[in-house]
């Protein structure tokens, strides 16, 4: 990422340095120049494509990634906090209160991502109890 950043303030510099530079040209030169426009323009265009090339998907991927960790922690939160107020059982009224705890932190709670990241924190909490529980003699 840093490398492509400072390919682009390079190329930014190269751009800038002819009009600055333009003001100590003689504006009447011996040989006609060369137009430079539509090769900048290719290679603007050529950068634009390998950015929507690889750093759109990078950034999707990256964000997708974030958003399903920030659904675990915020089911874990619900779970665990259903299971100390509701107690063992009432399994029904649990459900209902993760799922208007995930509603009030914006997420749908009606797709199938959700219902199974519930129920994924559901067994991981029963699996931890199950650990801690001693065993009966």
């Amino acid at each position: 990422m840093k490398r492509l950043l400072s390919i682009l303030l390079t190329m930014a510099l190269i751009m800038i340095m002819p009009v600055a530079l333009a003001e100590a040209v003689n504006t009447a030169p011996a040989k006609p120049l060369i137009d430079l426009t539509p090769l900048f323009q290719a290679i603007i265009t050529l950068l634009a494509g390998l950015i929507t090339y690889k750093l759109i998907p990078w950034i999707k991927a990256n964000t997708s990634d974030r958003q399903q960790l920030m659904l675990e922690s915020t089911a874990r939160i619900g779970v665990y906090a259903a299971e100390q107020l509701f107690g063992a059982l009432n399994g029904t009224q649990k459900l209902l209160f993760v799922k208007d705890y995930l509603r009030d932190k914006g997420y749908d709670v009606d797709t199938d991502e959700v219902k199974n990241t519930i129920e994924a924190m559901v067994q991981e909490l029963t699996l931890e109890q199950a650990i801690q529980k001693p065993p009966d003699a």
